[in-house]
């Protein structure tokens, strides 16, 4: 790994390492705590050290202007990778569950999607195409597969169900992370990637929430 300057190890060695740690953090947390309990610490551990902690730290504050910048010009390819998703999400998780839905879970549902859009583009985004803006197998392909892989984790939760089970689970992540990773490799920047995180997350998360109390 001679070739890649120490910001790059250090993004390319940590990412799998941090990967193993949540797949085991998010069930032991949960069958030791609870359910509720676990997801609450686990998640606070994933978005605060890890995406937003480490994100951050790998990026450079400085650089977070530059990663945030809005697309001068409109581009057809870049808005359809950007709004199909939530789309997509709409009709299959979000309209069947309308009548069912109640502004509590409404509420915290767009927080929750604010806060893990945010932290997720920002880290499995942001820190790859900041490092690697040039190499498409390591700003995109690299991270698509970890950040794919770490939903196992979520899937491992104890009692946690999900529509269409934990291969749906794992196979979304991996289509909306390509997405994703594409249109922000296209932009060089996580600002649209972002918004349709926090949008398929608005969509999706109401259902979660539902089927699992």
């Amino acid at each position: 790994m001679s070739r890649f300057s120490a910001p790059q190890k250090t993004l390319l060695v940590a990412t799998p390492l941090i990967v193993l740690l949540l797949i085991y953090m998010f069930p032991a947390l949960t069958h030791s705590l609870g359910r509720s309990r676990g997801v609450a610490i686990a998640l606070a551990i994933y978005w605060g050290a890890v995406c937003f902690g480490f994100g951050l730290t790998i990026i450079g504050p400085r650089n977070l202007k530059r990663l945030y910048t809005r697309p001068k010009t409109a581009n057809t390819l870049n808005l359809a990778l950007a709004i199909l998703p939530v789309v997509l999400v709409f009709f299959a998780a979000f309209l069947p569950i309308t009548a069912t839905l109640t502004p509590r879970i409404l509420l915290l549902a767009t927080l929750f999607a604010i806060i893990n859009g945010s932290a997720e583009e920002l880290f499995w985004r942001g820190a790859f195409i900041r490092h690697f803006p040039q190499d498409a197998r390591y700003a995109v392909a690299y991270p698509l597969v970890l950040f794919t892989t770490w939903h196992i984790a979520l899937a491992l939760i104890k009692g946690a169900q999900y529509q269409g089970g934990a291969l749906t689970l794992i196979g979304g992540a991996a289509i909306m992370g390509l997405l994703w990773g594409i249109l922000a490799w296209r932009t060089k920047s996580i600002y649209l990637s972002t918004l349709s995180h926090i949008g398929v997350n608005m969509m999706a998360f109401p259902a979660v929430m539902l089927v699992n109390g």
